[in-house]
């Protein structure tokens, strides 16, 4: 009965999901925001005492290393290094700059703010730093421009980013020094040896995974083995000490820059975890809303507010900077700046951690969730604001 429960409940939320998805596309809304107040909602909602849709455990915490596998992949795959042009170049110097900014700047403002350790603010901070626009991309459907690119190639750098800094911070936080360097030494060597093992395990699946492909392409085992690789890179990795989510980076950039012979069916191969991808799209944003519960205090919104504000004026800052020769006008530097929403990889790794965010689990951070909450808040908020300078594009920007 329970297993029945659990498929109800499955369908019942993805149904929800897809209907909420065509109805934000219709009034031209990002259908995430609607996905995450739904969850929100469906928190509240109770029966007989007890919370309307509720999973197990370990349920959601294989939900979640699924989801975090394929969307890896699904973001690093359509990194192409062969198309380095000036666009590209100029997303990845706003990329690392803003990173850096943000790590020494927000991180210290998030101390001070949320009163946390530093590595809690560090955390928060490169869980924050990443950026979605194809959340409001459907806004923007018919317009196209340089702004846009690079907003676009932001992304495809930074998410990655967003999915393997924060758990880089938390083997960190777990072997924090305190200021002796053979303490740091010590606790420097698994670190290394976890990003050796994860690009290691990446690379090796990579060229399983290219030459079965090109040899033996079926169009459909093929693109159940894109799937089936993704996972098994995580598993590979985590089980000889690496770390799983930069294998799988690594998987995706590898086999997403191999040269095959034939185009279509290097298309064909991804079909299939693309359909999967935007499956677990809807059903984890949903699920953020329902496990994530705000606090509904002033206090928690001022402070969160506050929060977005110095992250916004960072980000003008360095937008600024970084477009700062005179193509490049206020009102394209404004747009840039605002249309920074939180998407997928954000979630995700805020979804992980608050499925563990309990004693005895992997990912247990003592003091956590604060910064989950927060986190949270600021999805809400950059979609928002995402959102409603999307709808001013055209005056904003002329390209």
């Amino acid at each position: 009965m329970e297993a029945l429960s659990i498929i109800t409940s499955i369908s019942v939320l993805l149904l929800i999901g897809i209907v909420a998805s065509a109805l934000a596309n219709k009034v031209n809304i990002p259908d995430v925001l609607l996905l995450i107040l739904l969850g929100l909602a469906a928190a509240f909602i109770k029966y007989q005492g007890k919370p309307l849709v509720e999973f197990p455990a370990l349920f959601l915490a294989t939900i979640s290393i699924l989801a975090l596998a394929l969307i890896v992949f699904d973001s690093s795959v359509r990194l192409r290094l062969k198309e380095l042009d000036v666009h590209y170049m100029k997303a990845l110097i706003l990329v690392l700059v803003f990173t850096l900014f943000s790590l020494f700047l927000f991180s210290l403002i998030s101390h001070f703010i949320l009163g946390v350790s530093l590595w809690l603010a560090v955390l928060f901070t490169v869980m924050v730093i990443g950026t979605s626009p194809e959340v409001v991309l459907p806004l923007l459907q018919d317009y196209k421009g340089e702004v846009l690119n690079i907003l676009k190639l932001e992304a495809l750098f930074n998410t990655p980013l967003t999915v393997v800094l924060p758990f880089i911070v938390v083997d960190f936080m777990r072997g924090a020094p305190t200021g002796v360097l053979p303490e740091f030494i010590n606790m420097l060597t698994p670190f290394l040896t976890k990003l050796i093992v994860g690009i290691g395990a990446g690379v090796f699946i990579g060229l399983i995974l290219y030459k079965l492909t090109k040899k033996n392409y079926s169009p459909i085992y093929s693109p159940m083995a894109v799937i089936v690789a993704a996972m098994l890179t995580y598993v590979l990795s985590e089980n000889l000490g690496g770390n799983g989510v930069l294998a799988v980076t690594t998987l995706g950039i590898f086999f997403g820059n191999v040269a095959f012979k034939e185009r279509r069916p290097k298309a064909s191969l991804l079909s299939a975890e693309s359909v999967l991808s935007k499956a677990l799209f809807i059903f984890v944003f949903i699920l953020v809303g329902m496990t994530i519960k705000l606090p509904l205090t002033l206090d928690f919104f001022i402070r969160a507010g506050i929060l977005f504000l110095s992250y916004v004026l960072i980000r003008f800052i360095v937008v600024s900077f970084c477009f700062r020769a005179k193509d490049y006008s206020f009102g394209k530097k404004l747009f840039m700046t605002m249309v920074s929403p939180k998407g997928i990889s954000t979630a995700t790794v805020v979804f992980i951690f608050a499925i563990y965010n309990m004693p005895g689990t992997a990912y247990f951070i003592p003091g956590i969730s604060i910064v989950l909450d927060m986190t949270l808040a600021f999805i809400l908020f950059s979609i928002t604001l995402s959102s409603i300078f999307a709808w001013q594009y055209k005056r904003l920007v002329s390209d």
